[in-house]
């Protein structure tokens, strides 16, 4: 069975209930995640996560609720045993240079006598940079699981990407942020969840509509592909109260999707049968 554990469902906001961006898919074999943002990494720990059977980690974009805990977790999976790189994939430009430079600033005296023997004398990251394109191409493939990635539409930031990781004959399709466009339409196409990010079109301005995706939308696509499943995350703005979540999910619903609708909160477990 494949999980899909959520980490972090925040945004640059500040919020003690909601860490930044991160999304962990689970097999028996080992997890990926994708985006690594504030806090994610104390997430991880209370998930339970075995930071040793980390495969890699998916940037999607260098927005700093995605990437600022990456050196907190190459750091952690170090100190827990990790022996070799932590392997980061992500967009080449400013995302994939974040990460490639994330660890540059720690002197080796910082990690002195603070993992065990086996392992190296400091933590690295092996960043693997691509090439982003307008329709799904692969960007990591081993040991059972295959994750491609798309360009989605949030200009200004550009590379802007999405995922979609299969693994155990089960596929979930991460959006990072962006308005509905063709790219992650193409990568959701087919899958068992669709984690992607929401904002309610009556508290928002039209201008952040225009790089973001508001809820209805979500669930236009949605219907339109015929998913089962749904998760809207990276809650703009987060609710506070259960009507401000019932209008998240109400919205949604107004574009006609009928499926299941799941509004994110941190720690959050979807299990998904193959």
């Amino acid at each position: 069975m494949v999980r899909v554990v959520l980490l972090g469902t925040g945004t640059p906001v500040p919020d003690a209930a909601r860490c930044g961006s991160g999304t962990a898919v689970v097999a028996p074999d080992g997890w990926v995640l994708i985006d690594c943002g504030r806090g994610v990494t104390q997430r991880v720990l209370e998930a339970g996560l075995d930071l040793r059977a980390l495969q890699a980690v998916m940037l999607t974009h260098h927005h700093s609720d995605h990437v600022s805990d990456l050196a907190s977790l190459a750091i952690t999976r170090w100190v827990a045993g990790g022996i070799g790189p932590l392997t980061v994939v992500a967009p080449r430009g400013p995302c994939a240079r974040f990460a490639e430079r994330c660890l540059d600033v720690f002197d080796d005296e910082a990690f002195y006598s603070q993992a065990p023997a086996a392992a190296p004398p400091r933590p690295t990251v092996d960043v693997r940079s691509f090439e982003p394109t307008s329709s799904p191409a692969p960007v990591l493939a081993h040991d059972g699981w295959l994750v491609r990635a798309a360009l989605v539409d949030h200009h200004p930031i550009e590379a802007a990407v999405g995922y979609r990781i299969d693994v155990e004959r089960t596929a979930v399709a991460v959006s990072g942020d962006t308005a509905v466009c063709g790219g992650i339409a193409q990568l959701a196409e087919g899958v068992d969840l669709l984690v992607h990010e929401a904002a309610r079109s009556d508290r928002v301005s039209p201008q952040l509509l225009a790089w973001n995706a508001g809820a209805r939308s979500v669930g236009g696509l949605a219907h339109e592909l015929g998913l089962r499943r749904v998760v809207l995350t990276h809650l703009l703005p987060a609710p506070l109260t259960v009507e401000d979540e019932t209008a998240f999910i109400d919205e949604a619903r107004s574009s006609g999707y009928d499926g299941d609708l799941v509004l994110a909160r941190d720690l959050m477990v979807l299990r998904l049968d193959p």
